[in-house]
């Protein structure tokens, strides 16, 4: 399987001009294509003439150091996003990206311009900012691309900022990565699943991830036992709950048991919803937890319960 790490660079507007479906409008598409042995094959990039936010906000000009003048006659998205799936090619391959944003970006815009979706569910991709986490020791652990090119000694020989250049970073620092941490696959969710046969459950080993489809409301969702229930991520033993699903926030619910064998399970639910009919979804992870992971819950489980008396 080929790799292709994406980076895009935008634009945006000011908050009279901001559309809610599109708050970036991709300026830039810069990509490096590896083979499965992570040795470069080739690289794709393109600027593109901005139709919606037409001028450099400057804040992005500050940052990219892209002008208006650069990007006058540059093609627009839908031809540049046609080249970027020929440059993707008919083999098999996975996006890697640094961080979980470029994806939701991308098919926002391909949305807008009525192009070919990349997906019709969730997309799975590696976040290499996450794989470098857990290369150091925690998956929790994020640092930024600049100190992730510093940390492993990769020569700057261009300026960030600019997509093919940041792509071309995150490609050498997957090589860094151990191939070991490639499992933990991320999944993008601008679409939710459609249906119960396409939700996704992945177990990674010490978590399992499952993405549920859309409901009709959120009470249905919270309430529905599949997302309730709570199972070891080992063991697969269904568990008494020592603490139910609660929530500080309304969005994220949490709960927790206790597996004989292989000690105390978290499970968090996060409730999304889908931006193309606004119903909600639930992203549920379920992992084995330590001891001040445990007293952490317990706490904000009280915390919960204190502010119901109030």
């Amino acid at each position: 399987m080929n790799y292709i790490v994406l980076d895009l660079e935008w634009n945006m507007g000011n908050r009279r001009e901001e559309l809610k479906v599109m708050p970036f409008e991709i300026i830039e598409i810069g990509a490096v294509k590896l083979d499965s042995g992570k040795s470069e094959i080739e690289r794709f990039s393109r600027l593109i003439h901005p139709r919606v936010y037409r001028r450099m906000h400057w804040m992005n000009k500050s940052i990219v150091h892209i002008s208006n003048s650069d990007l006058k006659s540059a093609a627009g998205f839908e031809e540049v996003y046609s080249e970027f799936l020929a440059f993707c090619g008919d083999d098999p391959y996975i996006f890697c990206t640094w961080g979980d944003t470029d994806l939701t970006e991308l098919q926002r815009n391909i949305f807008y311009f009525d192009c070919i979706p990349l997906t019709e569910g969730p997309l799975e991709y590696l976040d290499v900012q996450k794989l470098n986490g857990y290369n150091e020791g925690s998956h929790k652990n994020r640092i930024s691309l600049e100190k992730a090119v510093e940390k492993y000694e990769i020569s700057e020989v261009t300026d960030f900022h600019r997509a093919v250049n940041d792509a071309s970073y995150t490609a050498e620092i997957l090589k860094h990565i151990d191939s070991r941490f490639e499992k933990y696959t991320s999944f993008n969710t601008y679409y939710a699943p459609e249906d119960r046969e396409k939700e996704i459950e992945r177990d990674y080993g010490d978590y399992i991830k499952q993405i549920f489809k859309c409901y009709k409301d959120k009470h249905t969702l919270i309430h529905d036992k599949r997302i309730r229930n709570l199972s070891c991520p080992v063991c697969k033993a269904v568990l008494e709950k020592s603490i139910p699903p609660f929530s500080l926030n309304g969005k994220n619910y949490l709960m927790m048991g206790s597996c004989k064998d292989h000690g105390t399970v978290k499970a968090k639910i996060r409730i999304k919803k889908n931006e193309q009919n606004n119903l909600p979804y639930a992203v549920k992870t379920t992992r084995i937890i330590n001891d001040e992971e445990k007293d952490a819950l317990e706490k904000k489980y009280q915390k919960s319960i204190s502010s119901k008396l109030e």
